[in-house]
């Protein structure tokens, strides 16, 4: 399902930008972003990941407010507040099988979707904008 990149390099075309990598990837998962996100948080993170894919639908670099809510997004499949009881993330992650095959798709988008935020940051996409995320904490 997730199949890696083909050097552009070799082909003579010149390498996308990390941006357009990103754009690429949550276009072409977009439903199983929007799946996992219901699996993970239910309709509010349904709505979270929705607004984090349109937020990089325009034109140009996506707004710190799309990039916090592509780092809450990615914190969701990170898994970082299923320990917290007060969380309906703890409900319906202890509700998930761990055998079941999505749960291995989740690890991947999320290192994915991970490695591509960070090689944006890393570009400084956003004319500044897109620092790193604890950083704007």
């Amino acid at each position: 399902m997730f199949d890696t990149t083909t050097d552009a390099g070799f082909f003579g075309v010149a390498p996308a930008s990390p941006l357009d990598e990103l754009r690429s990837f949550t276009g072409e998962y977009q439903d199983a972003l929007l799946d996992a996100a219901g699996l993970l948080g239910g309709s509010r993170s349904i709505r979270l990941a929705q607004n984090a894919l349109d937020g990089l639908m325009g034109s140009g670099a996506p707004s710190r407010s799309t990039m916090r809510t592509l780092d809450e997004l990615l914190d969701l499949l990170m898994l970082e507040h299923v320990h917290d009881p007060s969380r309906v993330e703890a409900a319906l992650f202890a509700a998930i099988d761990p055998a079941n095959a999505c749960v291995e798709e989740i690890c991947l988008l999320a290192d994915q979707l991970g490695d591509l935020l960070g090689a944006c940051r890393k570009a400084e996409i956003g004319n500044g904008e897109c620092v790193d995320r604890r950083a704007a904490a």
